[in-house]
């Protein structure tokens, strides 16, 4: 006989859309909360014990706090591209949080455009203007999750470094916030990894994005790329405040943001370290000794 959800005494309040859609999920699955204690467990799990370990997928999800998704060893999923897959069912929680804002100021705009009374020409251009601002970040929020679950069938082939940079560098100076900001980068010439140059660009222009963002769109970023055996390894430093210690562990997270709203998904860096770990690589971040935060990506390299 299969026992319902359970729950640790004591333990933090879970939203009822994150329970919803942790049942919904096919394979046996907890949520387990920092100190350990079991969250919520979907029926497919049964009734466990508090686990030993717990090693799985970091979460930051709204009303709960860091916590750790956690599925049965033997029916884990056993690539990149179905994990990914399968964290978006759970990851919707977080795009419920994320949209739940800029829809209610919608609904809220319409209702007022929709008076008969006191509704002024100010009122309506500046209404339009709000609900065309807000259903941008709603449609910037799909997109992203759109990137995140993108499959593609192309095999990685040899992609030279420095042009990954050079146009991602290029795509920055055409933002909003990356127009007053250099990059000052010393490469290596003839150096190629094992990628697909779209998300190669991708990867070094989310890296770039999230630097210029951290600066407040004003000060120079530092890359450089330089190789260590069969592998390139790219840095990427900013001038910025830093990743707060306590933050560090959680940066590659999806939907974990410390961005005021409006002014990015949190799904940028997510998406970033799943294409590097997909193409056999790895991606971390630290902070500079002399200041700044500090992304380092090592993807194989295609040649000698």
């Amino acid at each position: 006989m299969k026992s319902g959800p359970v729950r640790s005494v004591g333990a933090a309040e879970l939203r009822h859309d994150a329970r919803a859609l942790l049942d919904a999920l096919p394979i046996p699955a907890m949520l387990v909360g920092p100190n350990g204690e079991v969250l919520h467990a979907n029926e497919a799990m049964g009734a466990p014990a508090e686990p030993a370990s717990r090693e799985g997928m970091r979460l930051s999800l709204p009303g709960v706090g860091d916590c750790t998704l956690v599925v049965k060893a033997a029916q884990a999923p056993t690539n990149a591209q179905t994990q990914r897959l399968a964290s978006l069912g759970f990851m919707l929680a977080g795009v419920c949080h994320e949209v739940s804002n800029p829809l209610s100021a919608i609904y809220s705009m319409v209702q007022i455009l929709q008076s008969k009374r006191g509704v002024t020409p100010e009122t309506v251009e500046k209404g339009l203007a709000s609900i065309a601002s807000n259903i941008a970040r709603v449609l910037a929020i799909t997109k992203k999750l759109g990137d995140f679950s993108r499959v593609t069938g192309d095999a990685p082939g040899p992609v030279a470094i420095d042009d990954a940079v050079d146009a991602a560098a290029a795509l920055l100076r055409h933002s909003s916030c990356g127009a007053a900001v250099g990059v000052d980068y010393r490469g290596v010439p003839g150096a190629s990894v094992l990628a697909r140059p779209n998300e190669l660009q991708q990867v070094v222009f989310n890296v770039l994005l999230n630097a210029a963002q951290a600066m407040r769109g004003v000060g120079r970023i530092e890359a450089s790329a330089r190789l260590e055996g069969p592998r390139v390894v790219l840095s990427i430093r900013d001038q910025g405040p830093g990743i707060p210690a306590e933050h560090l562990p959680s940066i590659f997270d999806a939907f974990f943001t410390t961005k005021q709203p409006g002014e990015g998904t949190g799904l940028g860096l997510a998406i970033s370290y799943e294409i590097v770990h997909e193409l056999g690589g790895s991606m971390r971040a630290s902070n500079h000794e002399h200041g700044g935060a500090c992304f380092e990506v090592a993807l194989p390299a295609s040649g000698p």
